[in-house]
């Protein structure tokens, strides 16, 4: 049994490959605690290390960039949020591999004695977020959802302490849902959430993702990184008491209780498994829905392609480049060992061996078609090569010599050097016990190099073939002959009659790679790929067609009894195999009915979502159509065909009914608009009208978005088309009303401006029926002898003294027509003029009025800049503002009543306020004098329309806002005009 064990021990040290880990870092997403626990048991618990890696898990550092460091290869792998799609369609080039929540943990908190109940009390509030919480899609859709920007709240740098919360130092606290509430629930303390997942917003978290060139060039290794990640999240979700006790030993520097743990896990299971059964789910439909998010909330304009995002592992995946390269190139011309079994031979002009299967694996698992060029010789192969009449050499070993022409890929097979000597010799257990020998190799083999570069005195005797070699050595010439094991085997069961064995074993390997012509950069990057695609499992498969081997390890003798025992434990691996099988093709079964049930329900489930479409789409009134450029067809949704009333089963020319439906004034504007969209490659946006069968008008939005190849050729445009018939009409309706309420306002004011043309005519007439009694009277009782020359003379000087007054009363009179009659001509254009002129304007219309009334008005005017005004419209504005001061302090008599008029610059507006001391407005109607048809003077035949219209002026015309609040005093209307 001695000699057993020794045959075992020896044959399983030759077959037994030892595993080299690659070294791969993760980067977390924050600090050790429950969120990366599956991590953290794939490790513990081996499955990164089957996988192949040596993991290190890396926490967050103060400003890291993760995504740049992911996609500069300084980290392998990364966790982050719904956001990364932004860096995707921003340039950065990254794969998504799983989404380990499927709804966001991101939550905000609020204390209840904050007052803080709806997302709609944030506004001027101080919130303490994150740098990347509002570029979250589902937290920034949740603010926009209640019509919240950026500029309504305070935004506080993350202190990451919650006693800044409990301290009021902030009002709301950005928190995730399975941290902080344990904490506050602990504490006592009441507290509000607002989660997007209640609002609707279930989406990604922690996506684990790595770059574009690690998915591109190490697919098979991404995928077992993916899969052994996977099944730790597996692990640990299923085992939480287990993996807490892990973190809890190894990776809790935040020293957090094992309570605090357990709540967590918990709570992150429910969003990992939230409307899925399978953990790490990702579905395009739902990154391109965030995607859309980010795009209403103006975050981004870029196009994102949402299938190429997502990490898909295929057995290899090249890039657009490369892909491009290879349907040029047709086929890779390969040469190759023409007689070197059992690795590579050419027989009838066909080529054989081991080679030949490597050749027909990469050819399945790439599609690449492979063309030999047949040779004489390995020599005639190596120098065709040179001469670029191949591309690569099949089975090849990278040497300094060689260098000079070829670059290697990455080794896909190595075996041990051997030496093969007579079976009279002992087995070799030091090699430099024999390095003063003499050894036979054959010519050619690149491993000759690097021997003589490690042992400089070894005496070598090269060969043309390996029969040659085991000739010298039966010989006695050469006292062995070195070779690659699989080679040397191969040749001793050939010549099964020679007395010969393998006796020994050099520490270093043949590593056999495809040698590729050094002037083709794109065609390296492909069988690199292809090599680094071959498994050893893909290799074990290939060999076992090839050879068998038998290895003599300096046992001289056997006997029956140890025979018997190897070849009963041979048949009972057989038999364990056989039953193996059998048990995983009966798996498989189970699995394919399980896959045509699957297959099912996807179609029934793709049926149901394209009618809940079709239900959408007609509820909404808005069609969906593609349009294949190259193909030059296109494809309506129902909805479409429904608005063009055209009908889907016409046989006729799609586009040619789609023109005959545009109403002819917008025809040439719909085909230019979409051209020139294809022209400077930018989203397609036009309204335009149909004309239908029965004469009626139809209004419509067209959008579109193009995809574009690397050319900048159109390949394919998307497009919805919205009826808004109904829309417009309700637009046309609510202009049309609008401008019979300005109108009407006006009238109401004109009796107001009649009342007070009157009251500033009273004074010159008065004085003109004073001038004319005195002129009479003077007459009448004869003061002047106008038979005196003298007298006549004083008489001529007071008529013409007269006169000119006269005169100057009725300039008055006719200025103040000419004043009241421009302010209320509408202006029909803009005038350039100053804000502070126009304000002295409307107080001239009034003054003689409110000096009667007597009240005072005190001007500060500091808004001397001029810009497009409305003068008119401007006018009205500040008139009725005055009016309605002028009545409110009438009515309440107030002593010593003031107006104060202030005009000043305040960043980018210019504001004009108008203050009087009649008390205010009363804090029940304050909110509503903007209303139409709101008055609070019923009695006095008030319309209700002033400030609406006023408000209605400054925006419409001004592209401004007017607002109302009370003062210590009484009411400041504030007026805010844009200055530019």
């Amino acid at each position: 049994m001695r000699h057993l064990f020794l045959l075992l021990l020896f044959l399983t040290a030759l077959f037994a490959t030892e595993v080299k880990l690659k070294s791969v870092s993760l980067q977390l997403l924050w600090l050790d605690q429950f969120q990366f626990a599956g991590y953290y048991m794939a490790k513990e618990k081996g499955f990164y290390k089957d996988a192949g890696f040596d993991v290190k898990l890396k926490e967050i550092t103060e400003s890291k960039n993760i995504v740049s460091d992911v996609e500069n290869g300084i980290t392998d792998y990364g966790i982050g949020r719904a956001s990364l799609i932004l860096h995707d369609s921003a340039g950065d080039k990254i794969s998504l591999l799983a989404a380990i929540y499927q709804s966001t943990p991101n939550i905000l908190i609020s204390l209840k004695s904050s007052k803080i109940d709806d997302i709609s009390d944030f506004k001027g509030k101080r919130l303490m977020q994150t740098d990347d919480l509002l570029q979250s899609a589902s937290m920034a859709a949740m603010l926009k959802s209640k019509n919240l920007k950026l500029s309504d709240i305070t935004v506080v740098k993350h202190s990451f302490d919650l006693n800044d919360l409990l301290d009021k130092k902030v009002d709301i606290y950005s928190a995730y849902i399975s941290n902080e509430p344990f904490i506050l629930k602990e504490k006592g303390i009441a507290f509000n959430t607002f989660s997007p997942q209640i609002e609707g917003l279930d989406f990604y978290s922690d996506i684990l993702y790595t770059s574009k060139k690690n998915s591109e060039d190490n697919p098979i290794e991404v995928q077992k990184f993916k899969e052994a990640s996977l099944k730790g999240w597996e692990y640990a979700f299923s085992h939480i008491e287990e993996s807490v006790d892990v973190i809890l030993s190894k990776y809790n520097r935040q020293n957090k209780s094992r309570e605090a743990l357990l709540f967590e896990a918990k709570e992150l299971q429910k969003l990992a498994f939230f409307g899925t059964k399978e953990i790490g789910t990702l579905e395009k439909a739902k990154i391109q829905r965030i995607h859309d998010i980010y795009k209403i909330l103006g975050v981004t304009t870029a196009p994102l392609n949402s299938a190429e995002i997502i990490f898909h592992m295929s057995k290899i995946h090249f890039n657009e480049e490369e892909r491009e390269y290879l349907k040029h190139k047709k086929f890779i011309r390969y040469c190759t060992q023409p007689d070197a079994m059992p690795y590579s031979a050419i027989k009838n002009s066909k080529f054989t061996g081991i080679g030949a299967g490597i050749i027909e694996l990469v050819h399945q698992n790439s599609g690449i078609e492979f063309k030999l060029k047949e040779t004489k010789n390995w020599d005639e192969s190596i120098l065709d090569a040179i001469n670029r009449e191949c591309d690569i050499l099949v089975l090849a070993s990278d040497s300094p010599s060689r260098r000079k022409y070829f670059k290697f890929t990455e080794p896909y097979y190595n075996e041990p050097l051997v030496i093969v000597t007579k079976k009279s010799e002992n087995y070799i257990l030091d090699m430099h016990s024999v390095l003063d020998e003499t050894f036979s190799v054959v010519k050619g083999n690149s491993f000759i190099e690097n021997l003589k570069l490690k042992y400089p005195n070894l005496h070598l005797i090269e060969v043309e073939n390996i029969e040659e070699a085991f000739a010298l050595l039966e010989s006695g010439k050469v006292y062995g002959h070195i070779n690659i094991m699989m080679s040397s085997a191969y040749a001793m069961q050939k010549y099964s009659k020679l007395n010969l064995k393998i006796a020994g074993q050099f520490d270093q390997s043949a590593e056999v790679s495809f040698a590729v012509r050094n002037d083709d950069k794109i065609l390296f990057g492909i069988m690199n790929k292809l090599a680094k695609s071959i498994t050893r499992e893909d290799i074990q498969l290939i060999l076992n067609k090839w050879i068998s081997i038998n290895y003599t390890k300096g046992l001289n003798y056997w006997n029956f009894k140890e025979i018997a025992i190897v070849i009963g434990l041979f048949v009972l691996f057989m038999f364990y195999r056989e039953y193996f099988l059998n048990k995983k093709n009966r798996e498989l079964q189970e699995l394919q009915a399980e896959l045509v049930g699957v297959n099912e329900q996807l179609r029934t489930k793709a049926y149901a979502v394209t009618k809940d479409l079709e239900k959408a789409q007609s509820i909404a009134k808005i069609g969906s159509w593609v349009f294949d450029l190259e193909s030059q067809t296109r494809t309506w949704s129902k909805e479409s065909y429904k608005i063009f009333d055209i009908d889907p089963n016409s046989k006729e020319d799609l586009y040619r009914l789609f023109r005959a439906r545009i109403h002819p004034d917008d025809l040439d504007m719909v085909e230019n608009e979409y051209a020139k969209s294809l022209q400077e490659r930018t989203l397609y946006y036009v309204r335009h009208k149909l004309l239908m069968n029965d004469g009626s008008i139809k209004y419509i939005n067209q959008k579109a978005e193009t995809t574009f190849n690397d050319n900048g050729k159109p390949i394919i445009s998307y497009g919805t088309i919205e009826d808004v018939t109904q829309k417009v009409s309700q637009a046309l309706e609510i202009k049309k009303k609008d401008t019979y309420m300005l109108h009407q306002s006006r009238l109401a004011q004109m009796g107001e401006m009649l009342s007070m043309i009157a009251h500033q005519w009273k004074q010159p007439l008065a004085s003109i029926a004073a001038i004319q009694v005195g002129i009479k009277t003077t007459v009448d009782l004869e003061k002047y002898d106008l038979a005196v020359e003298k007298e006549r003379e004083e008489f001529m000087t007071y008529l013409d003294e007269r006169l000119d007054k006269l005169e100057l009363y009725v300039k008055n009179l006719a200025q103040t027509i000419e004043d009241f009659s421009n302010y209320y001509k509408p202006n029909k254009a803009a005038e350039f003029l100053s804000i502070d002129s126009v304000v002295m304007k409307a107080y001239d219309l009034l003054s003689e009025s409110l000096k009667s009334s007597n009240i005072e008005v005190s001007f500060e005017l500091n808004a001397e800049y001029f810009r497009d005004i409305y003068q008119n419209e401007l006018m009205q504005v500040i008139v009725n503002i005055l009016n309605n001061a002028k009545e409110q302090l009438l009515e309440k008599r107030v002593e010593k009543s003031a107006i104060y008029i202030k005009t000043y610059v305040q960043k980018d507006e210019i504001v004009i306020e108008i203050e009087d001391n009649g008390g205010g407005i009363s804090e029940d109607i304050i909110e509503h004098v903007f209303d139409p048809y709101f008055s609070t003077k019923e009695e006095k035949n008030g319309t209700g329309l002033g400030l609406y219209m006023s408000r209605m002026i400054i925006s419409e015309y001004h592209n401004g806002n007017i607002s109302v609040e009370n003062s210590d005093q009484g009411a400041i209307f504030s007026i805010r005009i844009k200055n530019s």
